[in-house]
Parts: C-alpha cells; structure tokens; sequence
C-alpha cells in the first residue's frame, strides 16, 4: 500500500517518476530481501544503485534509466536527434538543466514540439536535482542524492571532493552484513594481532579511506570522509574493496600504533564501491535505516552497532601519524 511507501519511494512517484519495480521493493522491506546474506532492503538498494555507480558514466548510454520503472530512453533520443534542426549543440542527456545554451532556447525560441519535449526533461532533471531536500530522513537524502548523481553526475570542481578510480571488475571482496565487523572493532582499537591497518590520504595527507587487512576480507575499505566516484559523491562510511599490491608501494610510512602503513590513495589503482555500511547513517537514525541489517548486527553481538561513529575510525587513522 502507498501508506506503507519509504520515503524516496514516495518521493519520486509524486515528483519525478516511478523506481523500478525492483528499488520499490527493496525500500519498502519486502521481506525476500531481509535475509542473512541481503541484511535488509535498504542495503540491498545501495548494492544494487552501487552496479551503476561503478560504471562510468556515458554520454551515449541509458542503461542508469534502469531505475526507474519505464525505463525509455526514447525521449532523450529524440532531443539529441533533432538538436540540429534548431541549431543546439547537446553533447549529452545528462545536466540538461545546467546547459545554458538549452535555458536562452528555452525562454527565446518559437514555440514548437522540440521546446515542449526539452522544456519538459529539464523540468524532470530540475525536480530530481532538488528532491533530497524535501526529505525529512537521514537516510533518504543519502539514497536520493546518490540516484541524483547517477543520473546526474557531479564534477571534482563544482564538489571539491577527492576523485576515486572505478577498477573495471569487481575484486573477491564481500559486503555482507557482517562486513562492518572488524571496522567496528577498529573504531574501538582493537585491532587482531595479526591484522593491519593502512590509511589512504588525499593529496593534503588528510585520512580518506581506512582498509584492513588479515581481519576478514582483505583489501575491504571504509571510507572516512565524502569521496567523488564517476560523478557519484559518496558519503563518509560507504564500503570499498580495492585491488594493489602493498609490498609494491614505495611511497609509504608506517603506522604508529597499528600494523600497515599511511600511503597516498593514488598508490591503487582502483577502487570498487560495494554499498553503504551502517556507519554512514548516524546512531540515532541507524536502527530505522537498517532494521533487519542494523538488528543482526546486535543479534551476532558486533561491537557497539548502535552508537560507534566514523570519527572514531578517523581519529584512529590520525593517531597513525607520527
């Protein structure tokens, strides 16, 4: 029932069109998706929108239309067809409503249905640019900004955020809803003797993304503050997998406190998004976002689910320098 709708479900079906069958699904909590190995719709969301994060966006490419439920390009082709005709220069679908070119034609070309279409699709990108702010969760505004993004992506110049690299294929690295496991252990610094700890700084060595290493998966990432991936800005406690060699970094100082080393992120050469992790919704929001996720984590008896923030994790990444 529409009653029973999450947030940006309802958000998008009253102002801009209708996600795909399988996202609705998803955020409103079908219980197909509340299992062991999903944790729970919310999560199961971020790993299906984190398929289209993970691809570079594409001027002549409509597969991120995939997100809603009528998915047709036909509309935005049909623009990009006729653009000569009325003397446009339109490179790509994305950020119509950022074109100026597009807003002098909109206010001075004769009426025609070539205006009507465009004016029409600018509209429809102006409403999904402005949604996550009409949401009143946490938790919505993370998952409508992240869908803004895909669909229209941001640049490092007008965010300021550091820019990861996408690695062409996804490494054996696992997200589920135990990853934040030793994370959370982390945070509280305690650290398995034989696991490590590496911090990737940004180009002012400032901490970006914390990866451990014997301690579950290797080469799992959090990160520790908002980064910038194909256009796609994700927010601090988003999970990575990466995929490099640490012995063939030469550019490198090690920890203070912990095994591993403080290394540039550019020492990898990519990075693979793999969803949100509990860490990224704040404690007092985190059960709500995560219901079933967020209760199995209490229920395996994780490390303090509920109330560790990921500035522990980035105070334990600064205490590492020396």
């Amino acid at each position: 029932m529409a009653a029973a709708d999450h947030e940006v479900v309802r958000l998008f079906r009253e102002q801009v069109q209708l996600l795909s069958g399988k996202l609705t699904e998803m955020l409103n909590e079908h219980y197909s998706h509340q299992t062991e190995r999903r944790g729970c719709g919310y999560t199961q969301a971020t790993r299906v929108l984190a398929e289209h994060i993970n691809t570079g966006r594409k001027a002549d490419d409509f597969q991120d239309l995939k997100l809603f439920e009528a998915a047709d390009g036909k509309r935005l082709l049909q623009i990009l067809a006729q653009q000569k005709l009325y003397s446009m220069q339109i490179a790509d679908w994305r950020n119509l409503d950022l074109n100026s070119q597009i807003q002098d034609f909109l206010k001075h070309a004769p009426a025609s249905d070539y205006q009507q279409l465009l004016g029409s699709e600018v509209r429809l990108q102006q409403r999904l640019r402005g949604l996550g702010q009409q949401a009143a969760l946490e938790e919505s505004r993370l998952l409508c900004g992240l869908i803004e993004d895909i669909l229209l992506p941001k640049n490092q110049q007008q965010t300021g955020l550091t820019e990861l690299n996408s690695l062409q294929e996804r490494p054996k690295v696992g997200s589920c809803p135990m990853a934040e496991n030793f994370f959370l252990k982390i945070a509280h610094r305690r650290v398995l003797r034989s696991g490590e700890i590496n911090i990737f700084v940004d180009e002012q060595n400032q901490p970006l993304l914390l990866e451990k290493l014997n301690m579950g998966d290797n080469h799992s990432c959090i990160s520790l503050k908002p980064v910038l991936m194909n256009g796609v800005r994700l927010p601090a406690g988003s999970l990575f997998s990466a995929d490099y060699a640490p012995e063939a970094v030469a550019e490198k100082q090690a920890n203070k406190e912990f095994k591993g080393f403080i290394m540039p992120y550019t020492a990898v050469s990519g990075f693979w998004f793999l969803r949100l992790t509990t860490l990224a919704v704040s404690p007092e929001n985190r059960r709500r976002a995560f219901s079933t996720h967020f209760e199995q984590q209490v229920a395996n008896g994780l490390y303090s689910p509920g109330s560790t923030q990921i500035q522990q994790l980035l105070d334990v990444a600064l205490a590492q320098f020396r």
